[in-house]
């Protein structure tokens, strides 16, 4: 269970929509996704951190292959993992967990889950 001021949300719930986007695809690539609630604001460098982490250490690793990130400037920070390989719709795709954490007080934790897909220009996009 999660300690006080901590916060569980589902595999099925995201990062507001533009956070989404920018996790996996870059800023200039994002989707529109519906939006939930989100005790955890991330900054322009967290997202440049976990996409970094996400396009360096995570596509196209071995599944169990986990990254870190961390930003001492907002005191945010969280790891990523990489779950399963598959194919859909003739692409190969990710099951990929995000853990993120703020760096406030009280401190929100956050779980993520999403699949991103390999398209023919070789970017990676949520499924």
């Amino acid at each position: 269970m999660f300690s006080q001021g901590e916060r569980n949300v589902t595999a099925g719930q995201t990062i507001v929509s533009i956070v989404v986007g920018l996790i996996v695809a870059g800023a200039a690539e994002a989707q529109l996704l519906p939006t939930w609630e989100t005790n955890v604001t991330l900054t322009q460098q967290d997202l440049d951190l976990i996409h970094g982490a996400v396009t360096n250490q995570i596509h196209g690793k071995p599944v169990g292959t986990t990254a870190s990130w961390s930003n001492p400037v907002s005191g945010n920070s969280g790891s990523i993992k990489l779950v399963r390989k598959l194919a859909r719709m003739n692409q190969r795709c990710e099951d990929i967990e995000y853990l993120v954490r703020s760096g406030g007080t009280p401190t929100y934790t956050e779980h993520y889950h999403f699949t991103s897909c390999l398209q023919p220009d070789e970017t990676w996009k949520i499924a």
